[in-house]
């Protein structure tokens, strides 16, 4: 626009003092009345008029253009965010790009332009200068105080008669606030115009917002859009002279959470270090930045508004409760949903808007502020928010901030009155990062701080000094009045349990959980604030220590009852430790998919938190690795057994290790590898030679052992091996002696030994073991597997009828629980046999039925194509006796085995008697056989 035509619009009048001279207005719309408005002379006009210069090396956003572009087919488009985060350059961007092929006007606003006729003489001006107004009606319009409705109205009648339409760039529209304005931009938006506002603002503008977002003719940018991804950071950085490592760019960008003139900041901090490594120096406090944000953000806020910032900054988030404390004084809800409003680098966290955080860079400068300010206030700023936080469960922030005011003594009490079980779970890395903070000689001070150097300790896995500072402590006690003493007492109480387990002793841990449970129902306990967190642990281990000892039914009440508490509590892996040992619960009781379903439950939680190694899911990982084993998913089983080892090493207690190798033992045995099996079960029973194991460890450990028996032919070993659990249970097995029937009875273990005896051909000893199991046994995997046992004892009696009833029997339980892990384990080809042999006889069967058995032959068929470890005899066959042994498994006759091989018949019977001899059998039959169980064949 040239001088003439800003004449043309508003006459010759003075501009501001900072301007070219002042002139009078004379003439408008209406009559005149009184002195003329000053406005900017024609220059500085036209400066106001044209979008800024971009700068060189500018980062092109395509993202956010795009979403400009789209917002541009509604009514309006809001920038809003806080001082620095490119809004202006992005829409300048945007706007030197749309220009090229439809107009575009810009207005940059000042306070001066709160006056409504400066205001619409320029909104007129920059339409008029778009050269899509009609006959020039714009550029004539003379505007003159006091702007009423009819001028308003004038403007919207003029914009509705544009050729094109026009987008229109109002920049720092924040700096308006006279209603008169805003009233008519809103009457303005009213109106379907061939106009596209677009309003780049610090603050939202009251301009019913609300409505333009329900019509749908409302597009937002804001200060979470503006922020730069890691790659526009990167870009940026480098644009600027500054390549960082990926580690490095990736911290900056965290720091400044994507502010744009954070990172120019932060890239000019870096421009002038000698070594970009003090990048990590950056803070808020660095001078540019500081100067920048005060000037930018605090020094247009009020003296009890920065005021209210200073003494929150204290704390990493704030919610209205917690600033009231800290600022005494109330409506802080108010002031941090106005500090939102206002892009005040004050961010609402979620929908509720409860809690806030302040810009990192914002908060480092709050903070060194404060410090300059009043430093004997920063501890006590500290001390409320750790009481604060503990008294609203908020443990690891409670010992933050007691840290942080360096109250070594309020963080022991913090630690022993309901943190110390948070600093036992999940959150114990952090815990023992604040922990390490404290001054050495401060930990044994007290009984509470020597609660928390054995915290410490226990996070570091030094459990010797854990039992060491747990004594001390404990020392302590007699210092202490009654009521003084509760808190740490309750602690003691946790801190048994903790070295029950680390000692792996069950029955230690079943007297500490009961202890602590008896103490935990006094009144005067129950009180306490660490009392609620200490319940469900309390519960959960009774439950653990009940099911290693083979109580599985007593275990199940104090297990859901602590699921009930920690879910209260919010106490998560205390949950997933009570889901795992249920699901183990319905493993022994042979419930298959009602323990998949409580370990998968327990999975979920595991892999949302990220725990997939945390000790409370190796036996989460032990049932599925187990149910999967049963299933013949071998691969499955795998994966499990080996995520519980990784698990493993964060475990202090050594219970679950002998079912963890137990576990892969079978699964090593499933798949041919006897002498892996075995060779692990053997470094396990050195291992466990010394130590007392739990009567469901002895359990499953034995029954492995004598697998591994029989798969070596040693059947009398296995039998012995089995009759001598049977006969002698140690003290504390009453669970495991109860009838065949039982829940946690032996049932395992006597179908083991029913095998042996069937394979040493001594049925009907082996018949009087499986009919209990068949007829009372509540488990479907044992039921199962002794209806297929019952099938081989019937076949080998040559009772077809029968055994096929029995192979009946054993595929309709193990159909529901999808079981198949029997069928190709007991291996010989008899269960192959019968089961073809089933499929024959079957006319009309059930679909179903068939599938499963087709399942079954396929598991059995790849089960014969395992490479299986051939395993040594005491004397090894001769080369001429391996081939004599492989003829043996045809049907070929000795003299057709004599004239293939080229020998006579009496050299073939000679190398027979040889392999019947090493093998320890007597016939070609059994030899086959036992060939095939050694892997030799």
């Amino acid at each position: 626009m040239d001088t003439s035509e800003v004449g043309e619009l508003t006459g010759e009048m003075p501009t501001p003092a900072s301007a070219e001279g002042t002139v009078r207005e004379s003439s408008g719309v209406g009559s005149a009345q009184g002195e003329g408005t000053p406005l900017p002379a024609a220059s500085l006009l036209t400066s106001k008029l044209t979008a800024p210069q971009l700068p060189s090396g500018l980062v092109v956003r395509s993202r956010l253009v795009d979403r400009l572009e789209a917002g541009a087919s509604g009514r309006m488009t809001l920038v809003s965010a806080g001082a620095g985060w490119g809004k202006t350059i992005l829409v300048a961007g945007w706007a030197t790009q749309r220009s090229a092929a439809l107009p575009v006007a810009w207005l940059s606003l000042d306070s001066f332009d709160n006056d409504p006729v400066l205001f619409w003489s320029y909104l007129a001006a920059a339409a008029h200068r778009s050269g899509v107004a009609p006959g020039g009606a714009l550029g004539s319009l003379m505007i003159r105080p006091p702007v009423g409705q009819e001028v308003v109205r004038r403007i919207i009648f003029e914009l509705s008669q544009l050729r094109r339409p026009l987008t229109l760039v109002l920049d720092d529209f924040g700096e308006i606030h006279n209603p008169e304005i805003l009233n008519g931009i809103t009457e303005m938006l009213r109106h379907p115009l061939p106009l596209h506002l677009v309003i780049v603002t610090r603050s939202d503008p009251n301009l019913h917002l609300h409505r333009l977002r329900v019509d749908g003719a409302l597009a937002e940018v804001r200060a979470e859009d503006l922020a730069f991804t890691e790659a526009e950071s990167h870009e940026l950085l480098v644009r600027s002279g500054v390549d960082l490592p990926a580690a490095l760019s990736s911290r900056i960008l965290d720091r400044t959470d994507g502010w744009a003139a954070g990172l120019r900041l932060a890239a000019m901090f870096a421009a002038t270090r000698a070594e970009v490594d003090r990048i990590e120096e950056f803070t808020g406090n660095d001078a540019g930045v500081a100067e920048y944000l005060f000037d930018e953000v605090l020094a247009a806020l009020p003296a009890e508004r920065r005021r209210f910032l200073l003494r929150t900054s204290a704390a990493d988030r704030m919610c209205a409760d917690l600033a009231d404390l800290l600022t005494d004084r109330s409506g802080s809800q108010r002031e941090l949903e106005s500090l939102v409003r206002s892009n005040a680098f004050v961010v609402a966290l979620g929908t509720d808007r409860r809690w806030f955080r302040y810009h990192p860079l914002l908060v480092d400068l709050l903070r060194h502020r404060l410090l300059l300010d009043d430093p004997d206030l920063v501890p006590e700023l500290h001390r409320r928010a750790a009481r604060w936080f503990a008294g609203h469960g908020e443990a690891i922030e409670a010992v933050r901030h007691a840290v942080r005011a360096q109250d070594w003594q309020l963080v022991g009490e913090l630690m022993v009155d309901g943190a110390a079980m948070r600093a036992l779970s999940a959150e114990r890395q952090a815990f023992g990062a604040l922990l390490a903070e404290i001054p050495a000689a401060e930990l044994h001070s007290s009984a509470e701080l020597r609660a928390s150097a054995a915290i410490a300790c226990f996070i570091a896995r030094d459990y010797a000094g854990f039992s060491n500072h747990i004594a001390h402590a404990r020392g302590l006690l007699s210092e202490r009045d009654e009521a003084s003493r509760r808190s740490l007492e309750l602690f003691l109480g946790v801190a048994d349990l903790v070295l029950s387990r680390v000692q792996g002793s069950v029955p230690d841990l079943i007297v500490a959980a009961r202890q602590l449970l008896r103490r935990l129902s006094d009144p005067e306990v129950a009180r306490l604030p660490a009392a609620s967190t200490y319940e469900a642990p309390a519960l959960s281990n009774l439950g653990v220590g009940l099911v290693w000892s083979a109580h599985t039914d007593e275990a199940e009440q104090p297990l859901r009852e602590s699921m009930g508490v920690a879910t209260t509590t919010r106490i998560d892996l205390t949950v997933v430790n009570s889901l795992g040992y249920l699901a183990l619960i319905e493993w022994e009781r042979g419930h298959l998919q009602a323990a998949h379903d409580l370990a998968a439950r327990a999975l979920e939680i595991i892999e949302q938190r990220g725990w997939t190694e945390h000790a409370q899911a190796i036996v989460v990982y032990l049932v599925l690795a187990r149910i999967e084993l049963e299933r013949n998913h071998r691969e499955i089983a795998q994966m499990f057994i080996d995520a519980a080892l990784a698990a493993e090493r964060n475990d202090p207690d050594r219970t679950p290790y002998p079912a963890l190798r137990a576990t892969q033992a079978r699964l090593w045995l499933a798949a041919g590898e006897v002498n892996r099996a075995e060779d692990l079960m053997v470094v396990l029973g050195s291992e466990l030679e010394d130590r007392a194991m739990a009567p469901l460890l002895r359990r499953w450990v034995t029954v492995v052992q004598a697998e591994i028996d029989l798969a070596r032919g040693r059947h009398d070993a296995a039998v012995n091996r089995l009759r001598s659990l049977l006969a002698a249970p140690t003290a504390g097995d009453d669970a495991m002696t109860s009838a065949p029937g039982g829940t946690a009875g032996l049932d395992e273990v006597r179908l083991c030994l029913a095998r042996a005896e069937q394979v040493l051909g001594n049925l009907t000893v082996a018949e009087d073991i499986l009919s209990p199991l068949r007829e009372q046994c509540p488990s479907a995997v044992i039921k199962a597997r002794a209806w297929l046992v019952t099938a081989l004892v019937a076949d080998s009696q040559r009772e077809d009828h029968r055994a096929l009833a029995a192979v009946d029997q054993a595929l309709s339980i193990a159909e529901s629980e999808d079981i198949r892990r029997p069928f190709v384990a007991l291996g010989n080809g008899r269960p192959e046999a019968l089961l073809r042999h089933r499929l024959r006889l079957w006319d009309g069967a059930d679909p179903a039925a068939r599938r499963f058995v087709d399942a079954l032959l396929e598991d059995i068929g790849s089960a014969d194509r395992i490479a299986v470890e051939p395993t040594p005899l005491d004397e090894p066959l001769t080369d001429r006796e391996y081939v004599v042994l492989s003829h043996l498994a045809t049907l070929e006759t000795n003299d057709e085995i004599a004239t293939e091989l080229f020998v006579s018949v009496n050299t073939v019977k000679a190398h027979a008697r040889g392999v019947y001899r090493k093998l320890a059998v007597h016939s070609r039959r059994e030899a086959v056989r036992r060939a095939r169980e050694l892997g030799l064949i």
